[in-house]
This record gives structure tokens, C-alpha cells and sequence, in this order.
């Protein structure tokens, strides 16, 4: 079973408008709702998505640092999710979504990738801000980890590559426990 875990959008939705205004509409297009950037043009193995997914609670931190997660439950491979809570706190698309909000240190984005993990996923605009936004993602595809910004927050369920059923990954913050 593969469950979706994308921003759904109506055609009427306010950022497909702005996307249509951009000079480059195609362009911006792909970056409205819930998408990974590949811009080192890699190409991602397709085992890459079936990967076990591990999810970490970080409701409230505006930088997420390794002293906010336990690192010991994540695993080469794994797809490794953030709850920032940034789409439920402000809807995609309003305008306060955007600015200033939650990411991930550059320590733990490098932590992150030396654990050879294969994805990324994050709640919000993306795993930095600004101009590091564009190199932390580069950074992360050159060592074959991927970033997916803006997933639902709904739906953090994923199919457990080793027992291929469905199951819930929940590692929050340091006092919750891991199951798989």
C-alpha cells in the first residue's frame, strides 16, 4: 500500500495563481505544493521509495537541532520526516506561512546525510530559508538524500519495508517513544 502524502490544491488555489503570474509559470509550478527539488538534475533510485519512515515531533522549535531528536533511531535509508506544525498553525499559501519558519540546523542536515539516509520530508517551505534554502537542498542531493518540503500533515503513516504492512512511525521529541 502506498498512501499519499501531498498538499492537495485546487485549481482556484491562491498559489497556483501566483505561480501563473512568474515568469517562468512552468518553473514555478513545480515548486507549489508539496515537491522535491532536484536541482543537481540526480536521478533517484526507485527503492528509494520504499523506505522506512521515521517521524520526529518538533512542533514549536524554530531551529531543529540534534539536542531536539534522537539520531540513534535513524537508520541509512530511512525517510526521515519533520512535524514542524507550520501548516497547521497558518494554511498553505497565507502569507505568513512562509516567512521565518521552522527549519533545520546545518548540523543536523549534515548529520542527517552522513547517516546515508534517503529522504528528507518537511511540513513547511523547506529544510532552510532564504538563499540556503537552494544550497542545503543541493547539498543534501549531491549525497543522494533528497528533500521533500510542504507534506501533509495528516498522513504520517508509511509501509514498513520489512514487514510490508502498514504501520505508524512515531519518534517525537526526546521523551517519546520509537515504534516501527
Amino acid at each position: 500500500m502506498i498512501l499519499d502524502l501531498t498538499t492537495m490544491l485546487t485549481p482556484d488555489h491562491p498559489m497556483i495563481a501566483w505561480a501563473k503570474t512568474k515568469e517562468n509559470p512552468h518553473i514555478a509550478m513545480g515548486h507549489v505544493g508539496t515537491h522535491l527539488d532536484t536541482y543537481e538534475k540526480t536521478k533517484i533510485p526507485l527503492e528509494y521509495f520504499r523506505s522506512r519512515g521515521v517521524l520526529f515531533q518538533v512542533v514549536g522549535i524554530g531551529e531543529v537541532t540534534e539536542a531536539d531528536i534522537d539520531l540513534t533511531k535513524v537508520q541509512a535509508g530511512d525517510f526521515v520526516l519533520f512535524r514542524t506544525g507550520r501548516s497547521e498553525e497558518y494554511a498553505y499559501g497565507e502569507k505568513e506561512y512562509f516567512p521565518n519558519h521552522p527549519k533545520l540546523s546545518l548540523s543536523l542536515i549534515e548529520k542527517l546525510v552522513e547517516k546515508q539516509i534517503h529522504f528528507i520530508g518537511v511540513d513547511c517551505p523547506g529544510i532552510r530559508e532564504h538563499e540556503e534554502h537552494q544550497q542545503a537542498d543541493r547539498f543534501c542531493e549531491r549525497h543522494g538524500v533528497y528533500v521533500i518540503e510542504k507534506i501533509t500533515t495528516f498522513l504520517f503513516y508509511f509501509i514498513s519495508a520489512k514487514t510490508r504492512h502498514l504501520s505508524p512511525v512515531i519518534c517525537a521529541s526526546r521523551s517519546e517513544e520509537h515504534t516501527s
